[in-house]
């Protein structure tokens, strides 16, 4: 089983995207919350497999929990999914910057539980706007880290708006492969943005 604590501000809310995450196999919830303080809290005393927060920050700053979780944890940390009104919302590419594992945007139960789903096989999702990012980002990058050519062609036809399934038979793959090179560049993103926090605090 993998556990699960939902951070929501929208107290409501946040007890029916729980109620559906528990009716799921495989997933348990451990808690539901409404403020980054008592997400904190919580993770301080549990270690759940997945946080799955809101990108309205509820009762504090969102950026507070991501660094948290990744300073608190290391390696080991919970994976974590942002919620998002839309999948063209801009706060989507700091979180991915700042830790966020994946984002899952308004749609039926199963896809919600679809996603997490994903997420807990170490795959990732990524919309055309976030893959332009990536692209700019990883261009002006300062520090060693570059893009082989699997992933920079993953990235440019994912920008042009190509299906995650046209991507992999592009790159003759799966579409299970697509997804872990995803949360992989990801990763890269992060540790890129680490690099650079730490060499400004340096110098």
């Amino acid at each position: 089983m993998s556990t699960v604590v939902l951070l929501h501000a929208d107290a409501n809310v946040g007890l029916s995207l729980a109620a559906t995450i528990a009716a799921a196999a495989g997933l348990t919830m451990l808690a539901t919350l409404t403020s980054v303080s008592e997400a904190c809290a919580t993770l301080a005393r549990n270690k759940p497999d997945l946080v799955i927060a809101d990108l309205l920050k509820p009762g504090g700053n969102l950026h507070t929990l991501l660094h948290g979780l990744r300073a608190g944890h290391g390696h080991d940390r919970p994976q974590l999914l942002v919620l998002s009104a839309s999948v063209d919302d801009p706060r989507l590419m700091e979180a991915m910057r700042h830790g966020a594992d994946g984002y899952f945007a308004p749609g039926r139960p199963a896809v919600l539980i679809g996603a997490i789903e994903q997420l807990l096989r170490g795959e990732s999702t990524m919309t055309p706007q976030i893959a332009r990012e990536l692209i700019k980002h990883f261009d002006a990058a300062t520090t060693s880290l570059r893009l082989n050519d699997a992933d920079r062609r993953l990235l440019q036809w994912t920008a042009e708006g190509y299906l995650v399934g046209e991507v992999a038979r592009g790159l003759q793959v799966s579409p299970n492969v697509v997804g872990l090179r995803m949360r992989h560049i990801y990763r890269k993103l992060q540790f890129d943005v680490r690099a650079q926090r730490l060499g400004l605090m340096a110098a």
